[in-house]
């Protein structure tokens, strides 16, 4: 897979690294450059190799726009306040539409086995109930938005659980294995942000989001629908 996506691929190991090296705040103002070139890069990438005329793709593309606004949004979260929410709201929007762009290849082949999907359900709930209980008491008047927040990202990671069976199998492992990093990454924000700063949390959580992106993307262009009359060979 590597070797079809190399160029892009170290591409973006330079934009991810810049934006490594930019949370240690060595060269000022790197983040402002280096941060939205995260989802420029990816955007650009998947209308070279994927089919924009697929409602698929071009729903993953609009996510990409909203979390390229997400990131330009959180680059100002410590000046105020409404800076972040508009940011939680962008990246609420992005999840819903990835969400709908899975649910699409769910609908491809509803036969197909659920197995997967049932797993992250049964994970995802109980995840997300622990981790909330556990953090609401920070939360104070955020409390319903982070709530909010936490159901539609489940949901995502949820339904990329029920791509198995119904696009290829390589499509389904990079596409799942993004939106589990993309649950670290939002975690890891969420209990540095709410409850205790911790060190290397900027590298943590930027580094991971920008795996989950990468492997999404990656997922996206490497996507093969299966047919039902796959599925029953």
């Amino acid at each position: 897979m590597l070797k079809r996506h190399l160029a892009f691929t170290l591409i973006f190991l330079i934009i991810a690294s810049a934006n490594i090296f930019a949370e240690f705040d060595f060269v000022p103002g790197l983040k402002l450059f280096a941060k939205p070139l995260i989802c420029i890069s990816l955007a650009t990438y998947l209308v070279m190799k994927a089919n924009m005329n697929a409602g698929f793709n071009r729903l993953v593309f609009a996510a990409l726009v909203f979390c390229f606004l997400g990131d330009c949004f959180l680059l100002f979260a410590g000046k105020a306040s409404h800076f972040f929410i508009i940011g939680l709201l962008s990246f609420l929007t992005a999840h819903i539409l990835y969400s709908l762009a899975f649910v699409r290849d769910f609908k491809n082949n509803p036969e197909a086995p659920k197995t997967y999907g049932h797993l992250m359900l049964f994970l995802m709930g109980v995840f997300s109930m622990s981790y909330y209980s556990w953090i609401r008491d920070y939360l104070n008047e955020l409390r319903i938005p982070v709530m909010a927040y936490m159901f539609v990202i489940s949901i995502m990671a949820i339904l990329a659980g029920y791509r198995y069976r119904r696009v290829n199998l390589l499509s389904f492992r990079l596409i799942f294995l993004g939106a589990i990093f993309f649950i670290a990454s939002d975690s890891l924000l969420a209990y540095n942000k709410f409850v205790e700063p911790f060190p290397l949390s900027g590298v943590a959580v930027v580094g991971t989001y920008m795996l989950a992106q990468y492997l999404i993307i990656m997922g996206v262009a490497e996507r093969v629908v299966v047919t039902p009359r796959q599925n029953a060979k």
